[in-house]
């Protein structure tokens, strides 16, 4: 893969990451009152079983509330490094570790972009960060190379957050530990032995967490709600673009004739160009296509799993070899990710840029307001962005200027977190925003 291409795509991810955590995007949906529950307790909030995950988001906010950091604009910024630096990072570390095979990492990179571009406006889902997690250790296992200390301790590490993170580890993790307990059988070096089988192990037990916690039944509505949009494939344009990438990837394999080829490129690439033009980034488009995002790490995997097989069976025959044709085709071929990861982000940047305009009024109609007043009572319909249904008494505390300010209050809460008139009792006086 060009290294322009790779510094493109990872590029990308990192500055779109960078400028929605600046926008304090990560207060969205149930991010402010995460922040609220974290900033109280001086300590990592979260599930016990995504009590790790909780803690890559996190652990910055912990650092810099013990630093005594009062600043609730910059601790939203902190925050928003959890929620999309962490995995824009980890999606990048996916990226380069493929960049040896075209075709995984054209796969790696697309995936990347769709996932990016059509959760990030929710990223307190602990899909966020899961789903690139995965797919950095299903690539240190796709390696065709013994791995060596540096790769242990990635995969490790990464296992380890996994353990864990999201319930959908039934199904990657299962994947995950026959795959490194595989490899660590067959392998012949100890860095890769012990590796393989440390990873093997923390899948197993991240399949038990995730087990423990969907049978738990702590959230039913959650879970019905995850399959719902799941089988219901909405947004439909998520599934259109993960299509699309599929049939795409298909056809610069060696796996077509010349004229199937061409077809499958052409419909891969409408069925992208469609996608983008169809996606609406926002918190509820977030929260609908998490399911979907969960099942593009698992075919990734899959995906990279089969690779694997593949390339020990056929040790003298290379499954990513160049495409057929011109050198300049082929790099218009690498190109395909870097313009459709740009084009995803693109997308972001028209809510982003409401969101933060919706971000601006509630914040004047809280320092404006005196005791509990409903939000939409004050907030022109324009500038609603914010509004999550139960969420706003929690932004309200981290947007005031001062302690006194008022409290905005959503109408018909779907969850009451706190009584409204208790609103100050929940988060210390010095907390404001940019004083």
């Amino acid at each position: 893969m060009p290294s322009s291409a790779i510094l493109g795509v990872c590029g990308l991810l990192v500055g779109a990451a960078c400028l929605m955590a600046s926008q304090s995007l990560a207060l969205a949906a149930d991010g402010s009152f995460q922040l609220v529950r974290v900033l109280a307790t001086e300590d990592v909030w979260g599930l016990d079983e995504r009590i790790l995950g909780a803690w890559a988001h996190q652990v910055a906010v912990v650092i810099a509330v013990r630093a005594g950091v009062t600043d609730t604009q910059i601790l939203s910024i902190l925050l928003g490094v959890g929620h999309f630096l962490v995995p824009a990072i980890a999606w990048s570390l996916a990226i380069l570790l493929s960049r040896a095979d075209r075709l995984v990492c054209i796969a790696v990179a697309m995936i990347a972009g769709l996932s990016s571009g059509a959760t990030w406006f929710i990223s307190v889902n602990e899909v966020v960060l899961a789903a690139p997690f995965t797919v950095v250790v299903a690539v240190l296992l796709w390696q065709p190379r013994a791995w060596g200390w540096h790769d242990v301790v990635l995969a490790v590490a990464t296992s380890a957050v996994l353990v864990a993170c999201y319930e959908t580890a039934v199904l990657t993790g299962s994947v995950l530990a026959f795959w490194a307990a595989w490899r660590a059988i067959r392998a012949g070096t100890l860095p890769e032995r012990l590796g393989c089988a440390t990873v093997a192990a923390l899948s197993v037990v991240s399949v038990t967490v995730a087990s423990g916690g969907s049978s738990a039944g702590a959230n039913p509505t959650h879970s019905q709600s995850f399959l719902y949009y799941l089988v219901s494939f909405e947004p439909w344009p998520f599934y259109v673009a993960l299509a699309g990438i599929a049939t795409f990837v298909a056809a610069l394999g060696p796996w077509l004739v010349v004229t199937a080829r061409r077809v499958a490129l052409a419909f891969g690439s409408l069925a992208l160009i469609v996608a983008v033009g169809g996606f609406e980034p926002n918190a509820f488009t977030g929260l609908q296509v998490r399911g979907g995002v969960a099942v593009a790490a698992l075919a990734i995997e899959v995906f990279l799993f089969w690779r694997w097989i593949r390339e020990r069976e056929r040790m003298g025959e290379r499954l990513d070899r160049e495409p057929r044709g011109s050198r300049a085709v082929a790099g218009v071929l690498a190109a395909v990710p870097v313009v459709f990861v740009a084009s995803m982000l693109a997308v972001s940047l028209q809510p982003l840029r409401s969101w933060s305009r919706s971000l601006d009024a509630f914040r004047v109609e809280v320092d404006r307001s005196q005791g509990v007043v409903e939000a939409v009572s004050v907030l022109p319909e324009s500038r609603r962005a914010v509004l999550w249904g139960w969420t706003s008494s929690s932004l309200s505390l981290l947007v005031r200027g001062n302690a006194e300010a008022g409290i905005l209050v959503d109408r018909n809460p779907s969850i009451v977190p706190f009584p409204p008139h208790e609103a100050r009792e929940q988060l210390a006086d010095e907390y404001v925003w940019d004083p």
